[in-house]
């Protein structure tokens, strides 16, 4: 009489031979990842709060300001004028939670935009102009980086990347007055209020 251990069915099993030791850390590895894997698709995310609603005004806030951005003439030297135009901006916010108590956020505002000039030997011969894609002068990214300290945002610095065809490109620090600005060059409305 044949064993029934040797039979060719008895022989094929549906775990492979192991030591009994890697068979049972093998199960237990399954039954961990599973209760994780299920509580990994139940996290949730951060709750909207005062730094992350008032942020989000400020950007939609910035973003209008820089929509209604007109072209600017200005004299440029004698017999000759200039007009300057910007596109419209791309605005992206971001706010990163710290471990500081005194500033528990950072903010970060990222403005896209270019700008465009076109010269004319009269002031109304520059504002006839329409700026094209032709007229472009420089591709610009402001970096604006903002803190809250629990009540309100404050503006901390910012740099202006300039990029010009044949040119270096150049990173200047903006300072407060610039950013300020009320005019067709400044941010004011990129300002917390």
């Amino acid at each position: 009489m044949r064993s029934l251990h040797n039979t060719p069915a008895m022989r094929r099993s549906a775990w492979p031979r192991r030591r009994p030791a890697t068979r049972t850390r093998v199960r237990a590895a399954l039954l961990l990842a599973l209760p994780l894997g299920l509580l990994a698709g139940c996290s949730k995310p951060e709750p909207t709060g005062p730094a992350q609603t008032s942020f989000a005004a400020l950007a939609s806030a910035c973003t209008q300001f820089l929509a209604a951005r007109q072209p600017h003439v200005r004299p440029s030297g004698p017999g000759e004028w200039t007009l300057t135009g910007y596109s419209p901006a791309l605005v992206q916010p971001e706010v990163t939670r710290t471990e500081s108590p005194v500033t528990p956020y950072v903010g970060k505002l990222v403005i896209k935009d270019n700008e465009a000039q076109a010269h004319a030997p009269t002031e109304a011969a520059a504002q006839a102009i329409p700026l094209t894609p032709a007229h472009l002068l420089s591709n610009r990214t402001h970096t604006f980086i903002y803190s809250f300290d629990g009540q309100q945002w404050r503006w901390q610095n910012g740099q202006r990347l300039t990029k010009m065809p044949g040119q270096n490109d150049r990173v200047e620090l903006v300072t407060l007055a610039e950013v300020s600005a009320a005019g067709p060059k400044g941010f004011a409305g990129c300002m917390p209020r």
